[in-house]
C-alpha cells in the first residue's frame, strides 16, 4: 500500500499548507451531504419506518466509533511491512477517492431503484457503510498526516489553521450549495441522485488536490537507514498492546482524548439547547444567523494568528490562555444571565460568539497537539503508530458527541420543557427558562474548565521534553 516518495522538502511550502487544507474541505462536501440530508431522503422519499430507521442509525453510530481505531490500526500494521522511506498515509487517502465518489453517488442512486422493500432498506444500510469506510480512510490518512508534515511547533499551527479553513470551506460550499441544487432539481428522487452527483464533483477535486500537494517529509532517509536485527524488527512491529501501551504511558495523549471528551461531550449539551435559548428566553430566533457569522468571523481570525502567535509562544500555552479567556467570559455571562430579568439579545450573541470562539481555538489547534503526542509516543515507545493514535482520538470525539446527543434531549424534558405551550406561542416556567441558561453557558464553562485543565495538570511536554526528543530523533536520523 505505501509507495516511496522523493528527498523530502527542507521547508513546509505554500503548496503543502493548500494541499492539506484541501483535504477536509473535500470530506466536509460530501459529509454535509450525508449527515444534513440523510435522514429526510431515507424517512420521506424512501419511507423507511422510523423504527427500523432508528436500529440503523443506532448500528450506524456504533459502527462509526468502532471504525476510526480500526482503521487507524490496519494503517500501522501495513506500513509496518513497508520498505524505509516509504509514505504512510498518502496513498490511502488516494485509494478513498474512488470510494467516497461512488459511495456518495450510489447511496443516493441506487436505494431509489430498488423498490421498496428488504432490498431497498439492505442497499442504503451497505451504501452509508461504503461512503463511511471511505470517509474513515481519508480522514484518519489525513489526521495523521500532520505528524509526517510538519517539523515544528509553528508548522503543526500551521497545518492546523489550514485544516480549520479547509474544514470551514467545505462547510460554506455544502451549506450553501445542497440547498440550492435541491431548490433547482427539487426534493424527489432524481433531485437527491442530481445533488449527490454535483457534491462529489469537488469532494472528489479536492481530496485529490490533498493528496497531490501535501508531502510526508518527516521520515527516516532509507540511505541512513542500518540494517536491523531480526529481533529488533520484531520489537518493531505493531501489536495489539501496543494500544493500552498509548493510553497507559503516553500523558499527553490522555491530556488529548479527555480534552476531547469534555469539548465535543460537554459543550455539545449546551448545542443542544441553543435554539430553546434563542426561541424560548430572547424570544429572537432570526439573531441567531448573526451568532454563527460571529463566529465563524472570530474564528477565521483566530487561525490567521495562530501560526503567528506559535512563533513566540508555545503552543498548548496559547490554547490554554485561550481556554482561561473563554471561561472567564463564560462565568461572566452565565452571571448576567442569570440576575438579569430579561437579556439583551445582541448583547448575549457578541458576548457568546467571543465566548465560543476562544474556547473553540482548542478544537481548531488540537491536531498540532496530536501529531506531537505521535511523536512523544516514538521517543517513548520507539513505535509512531499515528493511525492508531488518530483513530483512537477521532474515537474519544464521537464518544462524547454522540453520548451528549441523546443526553440533551433527556436534560430538555428533565427541566420541564412543555412542547404545547411553546406551539401556543406561551412562556415556559421560570424553572424551565433557568434551566435553558445553564446548559446553554454553564456547560460550555465546565467544558473549558476541563479541557484547560487537561492542558494544564495532565499534559507533560515542555521545553526540556521537546528538546530530549529532537536530540534522540537527531541521533535515529543519524544527523
Amino acid at each position: 500500500m505505501a509507495t516511496i516518495a522523493k528527498k523530502p522538502s527542507e521547508k513546509l511550502t505554500a503548496k503543502h499548507i493548500f494541499g492539506y487544507g484541501c483535504g477536509d474541505a473535500g470530506g466536509v462536501c460530501g459529509l454535509y451531504m450525508v449527515s444534513g440530508y440523510m435522514t429526510r431522503f431515507l424517512q420521506v422519499n424512501l419511507e423507511v419506518n422510523a423504527g427500523i430507521l432508528a436500529t440503523m442509525l443506532l448500528i450506524w453510530n456504533i459502527w462509526d466509533a468502532v471504525n476510526d481505531p480500526l482503521m487507524g490500526t490496519i494503517m500501522d500494521m501495513f506500513f509496518a511491512k513497508a520498505k524505509p522511506g516509504a509514505d504512510k498515509f498518502r496513498p490511502w487517502i488516494l485509494a478513498s477517492i474512488p470510494i467516497l465518489v461512488i459511495g456518495l453517488i450510489s447511496f443516493f442512486v441506487v436505494p431509489p431503484m430498488m423498490g421498496g422493500g428488504v432490498m431497498m432498506i439492505a442497499s442504503a444500510f451497505i451504501l452509508k457503510i461504503v461512503f463511511e469506510a471511505g470517509y474513515t480512510m481519508m480522514n484518519i490518512g489525513m489526521g495523521s498526516l500532520i505528524g509526517n508534515m510538519a517539523m515544528n511547533d509553528n508548522e503543526r499551527a500551521t497545518l492546523s489553521s489550514a485544516r480549520g479553513f479547509g474544514s470551514t470551506l467545505g462547510g460554506f460550499v455544502g451549506g450553501a450549495l445542497i440547498p440550492l441544487c435541491l431548490g433547482k432539481f427539487g426534493m424527489d428522487n432524481a433531485g437527491f441522485a442530481k445533488t449527490a452527483i454535483v457534491m462529489a464533483i469537488p469532494m472528489g477535486i479536492l481530496v485529490f488536490l490533498h493528496y497531490a500537494l501535501t508531502e510526508e517529509r518527516n521520515k527516516v532517509d532509507p540511505s541512513k537507514v542500518v540494517e536491523k536485527t531480526q529481533e529488533e524488527k520484531d520489537a518493531e512491529k505493531f501489536k495489539i498492546t501496543d494500544i493500552w501501551n498509548i493510553i497507559t504511558k503516553n500523558r499527553a495523549f490522555l491530556a488529548l482524548v479527555l480534552h476531547s471528551i469534555c469539548i465535543c461531550g460537554v459543550q455539545a449539551l449546551a448545542q443542544g439547547a441553543t435554539t430553546y435559548m434563542y426561541v424560548d428566553v430572547l424570544h429572537n430566533i432570526s439573531i441567531q444567523s448573526l451568532g454563527s457569522t460571529m463566529s465563524t468571523a472570530l474564528m477565521v481570525v483566530i487561525l490567521l494568528a495562530a501560526p503567528i502567535l506559535t512563533k513566540k509562544w508555545d503552543l498548548v500555552l496559547i490554547i490554554r490562555m485561550c481556554l482561561l479567556a473563554g471561561l472567564i467570559a463564560y462565568a461572566g455571562l452565565l452571571a448576567y444571565a442569570l440576575m438579569a430579568a430579561e437579556m439583551n439579545a445582541v448583547l448575549f450573541v457578541v458576548w457568546n460568539s467571543c465566548a465560543g470562539a476562544l474556547v473553540q481555538m482548542s478544537v481548531q489547534m488540537q491536531w498540532g497537539l496530536v501529531a506531537e503526542s505521535i511523536d512523544y509516543n516514538e521517543y517513548l515507545t520507539g513505535k509512531r503508530n499515528e493511525g492508531t493514535i488518530y483513530g483512537f482520538f477521532s474515537l474519544s470525539r464521537r464518544i462524547g458527541s454522540t453520548i451528549a446527543n441523546s443526553a440533551s434531549v433527556l436534560i430538555i424534558a428533565a427541566i420541564g420543557y412543555d412542547a404545547a405551550v411553546a406551539n401556543a406561542g406561551g412562556e415556559q416556567s421560570d424553572f424551565t427558562i433557568m434551566g435553558i441558561k445553564l446548559m446553554v453557558l454553564g456547560f460550555p464553562l465546565i467544558a473549558a474548565l476541563g479541557s484547560w485543565s487537561c492542558f494544564t495538570f495532565i499534559w507533560n511536554i515542555n521545553k526540556d521534553v521537546r528538546a530530549k526528543m529532537a536530540e534522540w530523533k537527531a541521533a535515529k536520523l543519524g544527523k
